[in-house]
Formats: structure tokens, C-alpha cells, sequence
């Protein structure tokens, strides 16, 4: 406690004073927070006496503020009263709501780590793998056609399995489950064919749903959480958790590529010059590729067994790591609400379970975005299977397609948690504008460039540019789907997965059976349909925005009078999980 005078004595005077008939006056002013309280002492002469003092002597103190009693808030008539006491563990639990400290954001922070790592471990295999398949597997067809029934597994399993096994095994130990049906596929290119292949990829299909239906539900679920410790908005918090995770997803390009880069030996290729035939051979490539006349370019020759073999062995190490890591380093969402709101209702009979996913198809936001979710899976089947065999492997050879898809996956990666972070600032379209832009032109252009190996550096750039609008779809729509759909994400995510895997069905499909120009075309039409239909949900969705604005402009005029207020609308859910959580300051 500081004083006014410049000696710094203590106003009230020290014990056995002889007494003073002088009446003294003492002025407290109190400090706020940290600052110091200081008190002026004056007697009835108008000067500050400390030391006249007798124990008989009337003491007048003056406070001009009052002491703020935090353990009490005040009500609206001013009168003070008891804040809410904060209630147990226990209790919190019977009344289905769960207490977090604000220091439980590290943890989500390194739960998210962990699924993104765990997935670019395990897409380092199989996209390694896959790239390879159309050029290493080529006879007959058996490459794209095991990769057809991949993804044709994968819609059927989207509509019946991930809610289903979601509800009875939990997120984690689906996602574990889920990662280890890859094995087998990678297991099956020991042995290529149709019936090691196809079977092996309908296992890998139908664990694909429900992994991405976890691993979607579990983002979106911990960054609704991250969102309420920090004070943030869910929809940035979402999209930039997504955006962290293709960061990492995207990488696996980089790695699997570059380890079936290394391994694989380049007998084949040239630098432009050969014999006279040289020169036809390059005319079939790019926009005039088509299956059926293949055989006559060399470049696309099966590189020796041995090298394909110990390829395999190094993938298949990857899927067991990546499972690792999910069932040791990630915590089970039960810890952030998982149980609350799996209990929020009735238990669902296993036929209402399976109707979820089906039932989301009457949402006309669902509706309207099927074209975009079934272009994405176009457009990565392209560059994937299309892209790598009529551009890269038959002007470059096949040990090429590694180091060009390396340039995929690093732009992609990069780009991915760029979007991710400018969402916030110049918001979805404009990024969703980018990306259509990007892929109309590249359309626009492999129609018109005739690949060459004289002239390298072009195939990286194209692949490059294709990662810059893979990225933007990749993260906008999935965090426009985590977006629209917060209470229902296991049907929404496996709606999205169905219609993306659509795409990667209808592009397989027609792979061996039309040219590449054609296919071309096909997507180019698709493309900008889906941009269309995408355009008229941001208009629904910025109307009802406005809407629900409006509405509560009203609720304030409206809750004078207790007249009741009109129903909130439900297509875009708010998630109950900002309800049940607690923040704690221990």
C-alpha cells in the first residue's frame, strides 16, 4: 500500500500517540487488477499528518471505489449474487456434457498430427502403388480394372457400412480396422491377377469407406472442440484441420513415388532421338493415346519381377506403421464427446443405421453437389491412371511417373495448407474460382500438347498445376461438407466418399475402352456442371445465412413480448456438441 506524501510513511500512526483533538480525514482510492491502492490522509487543516495521532481520535475514511468480489456476479437490478457453482466430473457426466481444460487444445493439436501422419504413411503405399498400376499391369487391362473395382466396392460400402461400423466399433479402432483391408491389394502385386487383384481390391474398397467417414468425423469433431477452447469460429477451425491433413495426405505422392522411382531401373525412354519409328510412336501419346495401340511403344514394357517385389515389401511395411501409429498416439474420441453424442438419442436399429447414409441424398445441398464430388474423383483417375500412361509412361517410360508425380504431390501438399489458411481471410469461392480456372485451361491444354521427351520440364508443370486445383477440391469441399452437414458427418462423409468414388468408377471404367482425347471431353463437361450446381449452393446458403439473421434480429424485438419464435431451419445443423462442453482453467 503506497501514499500520497513523498516519505512513504504509513497513514494510519503508529500505537501510543498522545492524543490530538484534530480530526483527520483519510482518502482510499482503490486500484483496479494490478495497480496499487493509494490512500491520501488529511487532517481538518488540509495537510497530511501522519504522525499526530492519539488512540481516542475519530478516523473518517473515504473509499470512492468499491473492492470487485469476483467469487459474485451482479444481476440486472445491480444487486450482487452467487455465480453458478461449477459442477463435478461426475455430474457432468450424468447430464451428458464433458469438462476440458483450455491446455486440452495441445492434445487435439497432437491427435490431428497423428491421423494426418498415420494417413500420408499409409497413402505412401497405395498411391504408390496405384500410379503404377495402368503401366505394371497392363495386359489386359488388369490394372485399371482392379482399381475399378476398388472404388466400385467403395460406393456400395459407402451406403451400408461406415455408420454401421462406426456406431459398433468406435472412430479409432475403425479407422485401424479399416487401414489394414489395404494390405491384402498390396499383397496381390506378388502375384497379379484377376483373381488375386480384383478380390484383393474390393477388401481394400470396402474399408476405405468407413476409414474416410472416421477420419472426416474425427476432425470435424475435434475441431468443433479446438473451436470452443480458443474462441474461434468452427467453419475456419475445420477447414484449416483439413487443410493440415491433405498437407500431409498430399505428401504421400512425394514419398511413394520417389521410393518406386528408386527402385525401378530406366531401360527404357529416350532423349528424342532413335530410329525412324521413334517419331510415330510419340504421335500416339497424349490426346491420341488410346489403349488398344499401346503395344507398339516399348516404353510401356513391365519392369523385371524383382524390382516390383521389393517395391511391395517396402509398402506393405508402411501399412503396418500407419496402423501403429493410430491405435498408440491417437487418443479415442470418446474423450471429446464421442459417447455424449453417440447416446444424444435413441438407439438406432441396424436397418435405420444403414438408411442414414441413403437418407442424406434428400438434402438438396447433397443433391446439388454430387457433380463437383464425382468430377473430384474424375479428375484424380486422370492423373493417376490416364495422365501417367498416355502422357508420362509412353514419352518418358514408366520409371519416369514417379518423379513427375513427386511434382504432384509436393504442389498439392503446399497448396493444400495454403488454401487451408487463406480461407479464413478471402473465403471459399474465391479459391473454388482458382481451382476451376486451373483445370478448365489444363483440359484445354493436354487436348492440344503433343508430350515429347526432348522437352521434360513440361510434364512437371502440368503436374504441378493439376496438384494446385486437385488441392482446392480437396480441402474446400470436404470443409464445405464438414460445413453444411455438422450434425450428421458419418452420412455426409460417406455421401461425399460415394460420389467421389463414382468418379473414380465412371473414369476406370471407360479407360480401356475410349481415347484419351475423349475422355477429355467427358470430364471437361463434368467439370462444369459441377461448378455450376456449386454456384447455386452458395446462393441458397448465403440467402438462408441472411435469413437466420433476420430471424434473429426478430428474436430480440420478440422476446419482450414472449411471442413464440419461428423454427430455426435444419439443412445446414448446427452441431450439439458446442453444448455439452465445459471449459475448465485448471
Amino acid at each position: 500500500m503506497g501514499t500520497t506524501n513523498n516519505n512513504s510513511t504509513s497513514c494510519f500512526p503508529p500505537p501510543k500517540q498522545r492524543r490530538m483533538s484534530i480530526r483527520s480525514f483519510y482518502w482510499i482510492e482503490e486500484g483496479y487488477n494490478d495497480s496499487e491502492m493509494t490512500v491520501a490522509c488529511e487532517n481538518n487543516t488540509g495537510s497530511a499528518d501522519p504522525a499526530h495521532n492519539d488512540n481516542g481520535t475519530v478516523y473518517t475514511v473515504s473509499v470512492n471505489r468499491s473492492y470487485d468480489n469476483k467469487g459474485y456476479n451482479k444481476s440486472d437490478d445491480g444487486d450482487p449474487k452467487k455465480p453458478p457453482r461449477e459442477i463435478s466430473d461426475e455430474e457432468a457426466s450424468q447430464q451428458g456434457k464433458f469438462k476440458l481444460s483450455r491446455k486440452e487444445k495441445w492434445r487435439i493439436l497432437k491427435n490431428v498430427s497423428a491421423v494426418s501422419c498415420a494417413f500420408m504413411i499409409q497413402f505412401t503405399a497405395f498411391q504408390g502403388t496405384a500410379n503404377l498400376q495402368s503401366s505394371i499391369n497392363a495386359k489386359d487391362g488388369l490394372g485399371t480394372v482392379s482399381l475399378s473395382a476398388i472404388y466400385a466396392a467403395l460406393v456400395v460400402s459407402c451406403i451400408f457400412v461406415p455408420t454401421l461400423v462406426i456406431k459398433r466399433l468406435t472412430v479409432k479402432w475403425t479407422l485401424c480396422v479399416s487401414m489394414l483391408c489395404y494390405a491384402p491389394y498390396i499383397g496381390a502385386q506378388f502375384y497379379p491377377k484377376f483373381y488375386t487383384l480384383v478380390p484383393a481390391g474390393v477388401l481394400l474398397g470396402i474399408g476405405a469407406a468407413p476409414m474416410w467417414a472416421s477420419k472426416a468425423t474425427y476432425l470435424t469433431q475435434v475441431a468443433a472442440v479446438y473451436a470452443k477452447l480458443t474462441d474461434q469460429l468452427v467453419d475456419g477451425i475445420i477447414v484449416r484441420f483439413f487443410g493440415f491433413f491433405f498437407l500431409a495426405w498430399q505428401t504421400a505422392e512425394l514419398w511413394g513415388n520417389l521410393i518406386s522411382s528408386l527402385v525401378l531401373s530406366n531401360p527404357h525412354g529416350g532423349d528424342g532421338s532413335g530410329p525412324n519409328d521413334t517419331l510415330p510412336t510419340y504421335d500416339s501419346c497424349g490426346a491420341n493415346f488410346c489403349v488398344m495401340n499401346m503395344h507398339s511403344n516399348e516404353n510401356l514394357a513391365r519392369p523385371d519381377d524383382k524390382e516390383i517385389y521389393e517395391i511391395s515389401t517396402i509398402y506393405l511395411a508402411c501399412i503396418l506403421v500407419a496402423v501403429i501409429i493410430i491405435a498408440v498416439f491417437v487418443d479415442p474420441l470418446s474423450r471429446y464427446g464421442e459417447k455424449q453424442r453417440r447416446n444424444s438419442g435413441a438407439e438406432l436399429s441396424g436397418i435405420q443405421l444403414l438408411s442414414a447414409t441413403a437418407y442424406q441424398l434428400k438434402k438438396p445441398y447433397q443433391q446439388l453437389l454430387i457433380p463437383i464430388t464425382v468430377w473430384i474423383g474424375m479428375e484424380q483417375a486422370f492423373i493417376g491412371a490416364d495422365f501417367t500412361q498416355a502422357y508420362v509412361s509412353c514419352a518418358l517410360g514408366i520409371p519416369s511417373v514417379g518423379y513427375v508425380m513427386i511434382c504432384f504431390g509436393v504442389v498439392n501438399a503446399l497448396c493444400s495448407l495454403l488454401f487451408g489458411s487463406v480461407m479464413k481471410y478471402i473465403g471459399r469461392q474465391p479459391i473454388m474460382a482458382l481451382g476451376a480456372l486451373v483445370h478448365c485451361a489444363l483440359v484445354a491444354w493436354f487436348l492440344v500438347w503433343k508430350p515429347h521427351p526432348s522437352n521434360p520440364s513440361v510434364f512437371f508443370i502440368a503436374s504441378g498445376l493439376w496438384g494446385v486445383g486437385d488441392a482446392v477440391w480437396q480441402t474446400q469441399v470436404n470443409g464445405l461438407y464438414g460445413t453444411l452437414f455438422r450434425r450428421n458427418k458419418e452420412a455426409a462423409f460417406s455421401n461425399y466418399r460415394l460420389w467421389e468414388s463414382s468418379g473414380f468408377v465412371i473414369a476406370y471404367a471407360y479407360s480401356n475402352h475410349l481415347c484419351a482425347r475423349m475422355k477429355l471431353y467427358v470430364m471437361l463437361a463434368v467439370l462444369l456442371l459441377g461448378v455450376f450446381m456449386y454456384i447455386i449452393v452458395e446462393i441458397l446458403h448465403t440467402r438462408k445465412l441472411r435469413r437466420q439473421k433476420e430471424k434473429e434480429r426478430q428474436a430480440a424485438a420478440l422476446e419482450a413480448t414472449k411471442m413464440p419464435q419461428e423454427p430455426e431451419e435444419t439443412d445446414d445443423e448446427i452441431d450439439e456438441i458446442d453444448d455439452k462442453i465445459i471449459v475448465t482453467h485448471f
